[in-house]
């Protein structure tokens, strides 16, 4: 009877913890961005693999409850400019350098990616945006992005993030597929628990 309880017990933590672990918001790779060609922030170019960085890094300090720099980034981002971004607020703001490397502290110069931390319970880019050419003090403009060609070789559209760029059926099938990945190694995760603990129960 212990054995048969102990069994038990070890099968209910385990579809607890894979619960717990199914319910925290992650971000996927290219999430919001699938369309995404490049965007042109002033004199500063970034490509879809730069944007995706810049974003990763501010949503993942952000699900961790950290900021870093003297202007504590990520922060809420309050686009008094009335900018439109490709989804509602609530916004985060991060630093995008054109050296490269991921914002950790240092200058973050004028350039910004622009996310929702929460929107449908994940973390997703929207949009960029940047100090240059500003008309006042510490404001903003919306970046240029240019989309990725279309099947058939037409050429790139460009948008600025104020025109509310739209998801592609491309993007939104590749979200579809990767929470459908994400959705079956879960439900496989819980089916070999489940058969571990039946075979505990026959062995007792």
């Amino acid at each position: 009877m212990r054995g048969l309880t102990t069994a038990l017990t070890w099968a209910l933590l385990t579809l607890s913890s894979l619960a717990a672990a199914d319910a925290v918001p992650a971000l996927r790779p290219r999430q919001g961005t699938a369309s995404l060609d490049q965007v042109t922030c002033g004199r500063n170019t970034y490509s879809r693999d730069d944007v995706d960085a810049a974003v990763a890094e501010g949503c993942r300090l952000h699900a961790a409850g950290r900021q870093v720099g003297r202007q504590n980034y990520p922060h809420a981002f309050r686009n008094f400019e009335g900018i439109q971004f490709a989804a509602a607020g609530p916004y985060q703001e991060f630093p995008i350098l054109s050296s490269g490397a991921l914002f950790a502290g240092n200058s973050p110069g004028p350039d910004r990616v622009v996310f929702n931390p929460k929107l449908n319970g994940e973390c997703v880019y929207v949009g960029a945006i940047t100090h240059t050419d500003a008309p006042t003090n510490n404001g903003f403009v919306p970046c240029v992005e240019s989309k990725r060609s279309a099947p058939g070789g037409s050429s790139p559209s460009t948008t600025t993030t104020g025109a509310a760029p739209t998801r592609t059926s491309s993007a939104a099938a590749d979200d579809e597929n990767g929470a459908a990945r994400w959705a079956g190694q879960g439900l496989a995760a819980a089916a070999a628990a489940a058969a571990g603990a039946v075979a505990g129960l026959l062995v007792l």
